[in-house]
Parts: C-alpha cells; structure tokens; sequence
C-alpha cells in the first residue's frame, strides 16, 4: 500500500529540516558512528579536530565525493594558509637573524673604535711593590711601576708618591721633587704601550703593629680629550713588626715617705744604625717628685717637658740614665711612675717602649720633717728675706737610734753660705752641706723609741740684684732644702743599702711688682700733644698726660688689674695709648680700668714696661687759684704671681699732680 506523503510514519517526517544528507550518506554516517571505535586513535583525534573547525569527513563510498577522505574546502584552505604562515615565519627569522648578525657587528666596530679614542680606569696602569713587614728604623725600598695600557697617547703625565708617616727618604731614581709630605716625578709625554718606573728608599719609623700605607697615584691627559684630567691611585701597606730600642730598669719597689731614692734607666740601641732624636719621659703620678737639683740626677734633663733628649744613641750602644725622686704618703700606698722611649721625627713622636712601675711606701723608723718661718708645707719668699728654718725628727720605731746624724743641704739661686747664722752644727763647704751630730746636739747620741727634737738655723736670701735679670733663664727660681737622718740602726733591706730618711723641700721666690705713675706736659714727640695755659689759669683748659708703668722684677704675672679714678675738675679727653691690654674710661665717674691679660718676667727690669698714657683736660676754677690741682685722686692696682699662685698688691705711689707734671709751673694764676 502506497503511502502517503502526509502520514506521520513517513520516514521524510523525521529528518531535520536543512538537512540535504543522502540516505546512503546518513546509513554511512551511522555505520561509521556504531564502528568509530574500531578506528586508530590518531584518526580519532583528527576527526575530533577537523569537526571542531566546522569540517565534516565524508564516509567512504559518498559518490560524490569518491576516493577522496577530505571533501571540504575550509580544509584546503586552512592547509594552504598554513604553508603560507611558514613561509612568513621563516622569512621573518631569517630577517630577524640578519638584523642580529649585523648589530653584533655594529656594537663590535663600536667598541673596537671606543678603545681606540678614550681611556678608561683600568688601562692606567699604577703598582706600588715593598717589603709587607720591616723593622722600625730599617732602610726599605718602594718600585712604583706605571703604564700606558690604552690605545690612546697621553701628555701632562705626573707620578706622586705620600710616603706613610715617620719615612725619611735616601734618595729616588730617578730624582723626585718633595711638595709637602709628597714625592713628584713630572713624566710628561707617554705614549701608548708605554711603561716606567721609579725607586724610593728612605728609612721608616713606626709603633709597634702599626700600618704604615704609601700612596702612589698617577695623573694623566689624553691627547685626544685636552681638557680631562685622569687619575688613578695605588696603595701598599707595610706592618711594623720589630723595634729598634730596649728599656730597663732599676726601681726600688717599696720606699719610705721622704726618703730620698736613686732610680735608673738603660736605653738600648738594638738596630745596626745610630739613631737619633730617642727621648726618654718620666711621668710620676701624684706623690713622686723628682729631685730636680741633686746632683746624682743625669743631665739633659728637661723639666717643661719631663724628658732626655739624647741627640745620637749609636748602634748596639746603651744609654744609662739616674734619676732621684722621694714619695710621700701613707704606708701601703703606692705610687706609679710611666715611663717612655721613643724617637721624634720633626714634631711627630714614635713610642718604642712604654714601662710602668710601682712603688710602695713602706714603713718608716724616724720621721724627719721642715718648717720654715714657723710654718710647714709650701714656703714663699722674697730676695732679701731672712729665713728661719727648723728640721723637726722623731723614732717611732721600737729601737733607739745610736750616734744619730742629721744634714741639711740648701741649693739654688739666692742662697749663700756666707749667710747662715747656726746655733750649733757646722758648715762642710766640699760636700755644701750642714751637718749636727751628738758633738753639738747631744740628743742625737741616742733617740730614743717615740722621742723627738728640733734643730734651728736661719739665712738671709740675697737681694734682687743677685739674681739673674735673663728674661729666660732668670725667673721662677727655687731654694731646695734636703734634709735627712742617719743613724747605723736604721733597717738596711736584703742586697739594698741602708735607709737614710729624709725631707725635700721647696722655697720658692716670688716677684715684686714694678708700678709706676708721672704726669707730664706732652710736647707731641709721645703721640699726645698737650696744649693750654702754663702755669694753668682760671677758666682756660690745659692737657696733660698721666703715665701708668705696670712690670714684674721676677716671675710671669697675670690677672693684672689698675683703676685710677680723677678728681672732679679734671676729665678725660678720650685720647690714650697702650702698649698692651684693654683700657675703659667711665667719663661720669672718672674712672679708668687698665687690664692685661698678662705681662713676662723680668718686664720693666730687662725688658721695656708695659705703659698707659692717658690724656687728662684741667679747667680752674677760682677756687683753686694759687693752689696745685691733683690729677689722680685714687689709685689701686693687683697681680697674680703665676709662679707661685699669689694675688699681689701694688703699693701706693706718689699720685701726680700739676705741679710735679711741670715743676714750678703748677699752681693756677
């Protein structure tokens, strides 16, 4: 039975619409669906891909499209626009490639001809060669080698060499020109490829592991760039490892308080050279005093600075140096004193050796003590003063002393033995030493456990013309007194002598202030012309100069202070001259203020005063017709002996008046 194209069971009911596919295409289509899993796995993929990108593979047997797998054209086409891609890419890559050789190419010729044109850091060449480690003292050689390393010429070219600190050079080769604490060698023109070189030898001085570092730098102009200035610079350090000096000593360890002790130093030379300059230093510690003036103390010995300088220490020589000091305190104290050696090179010090040793105070058998004008501790004196002086001993030990001795020795400037006044003792002139023994104090026969005495004696000081007006040497001058105690029972230490105790002391001479004070009617040849009346008259004004001297017959002295304060009738004209200091004028009140920081020894005595020249104005009133008008109403001036820390006051002078600025010309018509 036929069937109708509108029954519902026909097969075209139930094809999609749009869909033009054969019969025998679907049947393929479905075949290929039930058996798909039969095919490779590769061609699985592919048909996957290929139905993604909208292309459909056609069954075989379609005959259409017989003996051909791929039936679409998008196929064709993507195939066809991939080999174009290809094509593309590798054209490209080739491009890119050229481009890339001829850049390496480029950067290449660019640099080659940078280093033909400039010059950088590293083509400078700059090299210092030196012993890494040397003995203070000992000769060492720098070589300094430099280079041109560039392709380029230079000119300007200079070597300079900062040796380290303490070098002291021979000589160079070839002959380098000193500027300061360099070395420079002008090279001039040096041409590409070139080398040099220069030789230093001196001799180098250091602390022990100290660096030493030298410095060479080289300073250069290419010929192509006039206007640069290069520089590169090259440096050594050398270790110094060894010493030249030795120091020893020979201390006591332990001292009683006053007693006088004998210390003493071996300096060694240990290098084959001499040197030259080696200081030694003594730095005791509070409660040390070195014995200056005793006559066992080696000479050369500076007391400003607390040190020998031995000029020439020649090679594997040594050196021996006394020195005596006393120690005062408590029992068990102790007292340091530091020690150095060194050598100085122009104003710089090389410490070689540093020492320091102690000293205890040990318990004392006798205490021997002075006191001067009825007074202990430190004496101040004047040339001309007459001088008591007591030595006071005593046993505080348990054992009495048998044929007791007590001396005293008197040293410095101002003393005279021809000046002594003795109640008992006797004057040794070889040994300049006064001495009591039991034959003129019977007490010292025998001092007894815990008893004491007292010796008197007294001189007078010389008068200031005795003592030295060299502005140097002349000033703060000392009396030293030493006095001591001996007796055959006093303790004598294992392989040390006997303790002899003694006392030091130190009377030290002040100055006197020079002042002085004048007025006079200045004709103009001091600066400050006076003018007016002689004799002055009523109502009509007349100038004067009043003249301040200020000097010290002695010592430095500072803090120095004068006031003047005029009259009322008299005023200041506001001119003045000093030769040193600030000058203050009060006009209301009338007083001047002379101050000066401070004023040298021996100023006004060997040396020219410091002066102040004020010009005063005097206008008369008719009450003082026919009498002398006074210029200076009051007057005070102080000082501070910088010597001997006093405050000293000037005596009141004459204070001028108009008649003694012109004599028989001063009293008012």
């Amino acid at each position: 039975m036929p069937v109708s194209p509108d029954t519902p069971d026909s097969p075209q009911d139930h094809r999609p619409d749009g869909d033009d596919t054969q019969p025998s295409d679907r049947l393929g289509l479905v075949r290929r669906g039930l058996y798909a899993r039969d095919e490779p796995r590769d061609l699985q993929a592919r048909q996957r891909a290929l139905h993604r990108l909208g292309i459909t593979r056609q069954p075989h047997g379609s005959g259409e499209h017989a003996g051909d797998t791929l039936s679409s054209t998008k196929y064709r086409d993507l195939v066809r626009l991939r080999a174009k891609r290809r094509v593309r890419l590798l054209r490209f890559s080739g491009l890119l490639g050229a481009l890339l050789v001829i850049g390496i190419t480029v950067s290449i010729l660019f640099v080659w001809y940078r280093s033909r044109l400039t010059v950088t850091e590293v083509q400078i060449g700059i090299s210092i060669e030196g012993p890494a480690e040397l003995a203070a003292g000992d000769e060492l050689m720098y070589q300094v080698h430099y280079g041109n390393l560039s392709r380029v010429d230079w000119h300007g070219v200079e070597l300079a060499f900062t040796p380290p600190r303490g070098f002291t050079l021979l000589d160079s080769t070839p002959g380098l020109t000193p500027a300061g604490r360099q070395l420079l060698l002008p090279v001039g023109e040096l041409a590409s490829g070139a080398r040099g070189e220069a030789r230093i030898r001196g001799r180098l001085l250091g602390e022990r592991n100290e660096t030493a570092l030298a410095e060479a730098s080289v300073t250069i102009t290419p010929d192509n760039f006039p206007s640069g200035q290069f520089v590169r610079t090259a440096v050594l350090a050398t270790t110094i490892s060894a010493l030249p000096l030795e120091l020893a000593t020979l201390i006591p360890d332990d001292a009683a308080s006053g007693e006088r002790v004998r210390a003493s130093l071996e300096v060694r030379n240990l290098s084959s050279q001499a040197l030259s300059n080696v200081y030694v230093r003594l730095q005791p510690a509070p409660g040390m005093e070195l014995l200056l003036t005793d006559p066992e103390m080696s000479t050369g010995f500076n007391a400003a600075t607390g040190e020998w300088t031995l000029a020439e220490l020649p090679a594997l020589q040594t050196q021996l140096l006394t020195f005596i000091f006393v120690v005062s305190g408590q029992t068990g104290e102790q007292r340091p004193i530091g020690i150095t050696a060194g050598i100085r090179q122009g104003e710089e010090d090389f410490v070689q050796r540093e020492l320091t040793h102690i000293v205890t105070l040990s318990a004392s058998e006798v205490v021997v003590q002075q006191r001067f004008q009825g007074e202990s501790g430190p004496v101040v004196v004047r040339p001309g003063d007459h001088i008591t002086g007591e030595v006071l001993y005593r046993n505080i030990g348990t054992v009495g002393l048998k044929d007791a001795i007590v001396k005293l020795k008197l040293e410095g400037i101002g003393y005279d033995p021809a000046r002594l006044e003795l109640r008992n003792g006797a004057y040794d002139p070889v040994t300049q030493t006064i001495f009591w023994s039991a034959a003129t104090v019977p007490e010292l026969a025998v001092v007894q456990p815990q008893e004491s005495g007292v010796i008197s004696y007294s001189f007078t000081l010389l008068p200031l013309a005795a003592f030295s007006d060299d502005p140097e040497t002349g000033k703060n001058n000392v009396i030293v007194s030493t006095a001591l105690l001996d007796s055959p029972d006093l303790p004598a230490p294992p392989g040390q002598p006997r303790q002899v105790i003694s006392d030091r002391a130190i009377l030290s001479v002040q100055t006197d202030p020079i002042f002085a004070v004048n007025a006079f009617y200045d004709d103009g040849r001091l600066g400050l012309k006076s003018s007016g009346p002689l004799p002055p008259r009523v109502a009509e004004q007349t100038t004067y100069t009043i003249r301040f001297r200020l000097g010290t017959t002695l010592n430095d002295v500072g803090d120095v202070r004068l006031i003047a304060v005029i009259p009322d009738g008299v005023s200041f004209t506001g001119q003045y001259y000093a030769t040193k200091g600030e000058v203050t004028l009060t006009e209301r009140a009338g007083r001047l203020e002379w101050t000066v920081p401070q004023i040298a020894g021996m100023t006004g005595r060997s040396r020219p005063p410091e002066e102040l020249h004020v010009q005063v104005a005097v206008v008369p009133g008719d009450d003082l017709r026919g009498e002398v008008v006074s210029l200076v109403r009051e007057l005070s001036a102080t000082m501070t002996d910088l010597f001997v820390d006093r405050v000293l006051t000037v005596p009141q002078a004459g204070l001028p008046t108009t008649e003694t600025a012109v004599p028989q010309k001063g009293v008012v018509k």
